[in-house]
């Protein structure tokens, strides 16, 4: 449980998703971050939980907080919209979730608006998703950010979506920089993929072992190791790493189906 608490602290700190400090911002100052929060101690514990994990790509342990949250509240539509992106395309959960979360966001603020917004816009599979790097979405983003430059989320996704590569680099590194070590992690994972397909592969394997160093508790650090040697075609190396993953976590269903293919392939 201190655990816990202290990850949610770190969170809550780092990604400041719902609350304005009064330090740095007076009354009258308008709040247009994403309205994660309900006021629910629990439940926001949930939330900032899940956060972390989804921005850590640990969306098997991000999806059992968020539903943990609905549990607590079934009204929180920050939840509801989490749980849509993280459903199967064209599945009823991802409908079932993306109709509460519009339901229960008809009164939030701007921000909160145009998060769920996001998920109006459907992939040719089917699937909703807040990510991605088509130029619709990046502006639903941009817009938000116009609102609320200092929202974490809406910082990293803001960054992340820029259908350019070196503009999605330089963006990132940028967060890098203002960020800091360690929360900064996500961000350092995510270059490290982008820096590969650039062509870079000495900072991609740098990124990927700082992020190893810097995102201790969780499992994706290895898991994202482990991609980097099989795109290397090293795969004994791989499989180590998600050896590694599924010794911490074994519910990685990643890590278990690159595995399983690797040993199918020996």
């Amino acid at each position: 449980m201190k655990k816990l608490y202290l990850i949610i602290s770190i969170v809550i700190i780092a990604f400041s998703c719902n609350k304005t400090s009064k330090t740095t911002e007076n009354a009258e100052d308008s709040n247009n971050y994403i309205q994660w929060s309900n006021g629910n101690e629990l439940h926001d514990e949930m939330i900032y939980s899940g956060i972390n994990h989804f921005l850590n790509v640990e969306r098997e342990k991000a999806y059992v907080f968020f539903e943990k949250a609905i549990k607590i509240d079934s009204t929180s539509f920050a939840a509801h919209a989490m749980l849509s992106s993280l459903s199967l395309p064209n599945s009823e959960k991802q409908e079932l979730h993306f109709h509460l979360a519009k339901k229960y966001s008809v009164n939030k603020n701007e921000n909160s608006k145009r998060f769920v917004s996001l998920l109006e816009l459907k992939s040719e599979k089917g699937k909703r998703g807040i990510w991605g790097f088509d130029k619709e979405k990046n502006e639903i983003w941009e817009k938000m950010y116009e609102l609320e430059p200092k929202g974490k989320f809406i910082q990293f996704y803001r960054a992340s979506t820029n259908p350019d590569l070196n503009e999605r680099i330089k963006n990132l590194e940028e967060l890098k920089e203002a960020w800091g070590e360690p929360n900064n992690a996500p961000v350092i994972n995510f270059l490290g993929y982008l820096y590969y397909r650039n062509g870079d592969k000495q900072r991609s394997e740098e990124s990927f072992k700082r992020y190893m160093e810097l995102y201790t508790d969780g499992y994706n650090s290895l898991d994202s190791m482990a991609e980097f040697f099989m795109f290397e075609e090293n795969y004994d190396e791989a499989e180590k790493y998600y050896e590694m993953v599924l010794n911490i976590f074994p519910y990685s269903n990643s890590a278990k189906s690159s595995l399983n293919e690797l040993k199918k392939n020996k």
